[in-house]
């Protein structure tokens, strides 16, 4: 259950309590006195600057997203590869898979299991 204490303003924490232990006569007193400490925690006023900053970075996303939109696009059409920072981009029919060189790509768990169980049944026989 959700209890959304922004929605009003009380005098005090007491009164806040109070009102939505009336509104959820079920729910236990700690549950209300764990959401309102959550909500004081997560709920702080951002200043005008901080405002002003988020608006700032909320626009400067937006601009690198288009503009990576657009290289997307671009590279789709023309069928060049394209490289973003750490992943290359592409014609399936470009590709090439990396050489599968022994302990490049470790795919062992079946060997090690098996050699586990041989060395058990191993044990058993030289105890007896």
């Amino acid at each position: 259950m959700l209890i959304d204490i922004k929605v009003m303003e009380f005098a005090s924490r007491q009164k806040c309590i109070e009102h939505y232990q009336n509104q959820f006569p079920n729910l236990p007193r700690y549950m209300v006195e764990m959401a309102l400490e959550y909500d004081l925690q997560t709920s702080k006023r951002l200043t005008n600057k901080q405002k002003r900053q988020q608006k700032q970075t909320l626009k400067e996303h937006k601009a690198l997203r288009g503009s990576m939109n657009d290289q997307f696009k671009e590279a789709m059409e023309s069928g060049k590869p394209l490289e973003i920072d750490c992943a290359k981009i592409v014609k399936g029919s470009d590709y090439k898979l990396p050489p599968f060189v022994k302990g490049y790509i470790n795919v062992d768990g079946k060997d090690v299991a098996q050699s586990l169980h041989t060395n058990t049944i191993e044990e058993i026989k030289d105890k007896n």
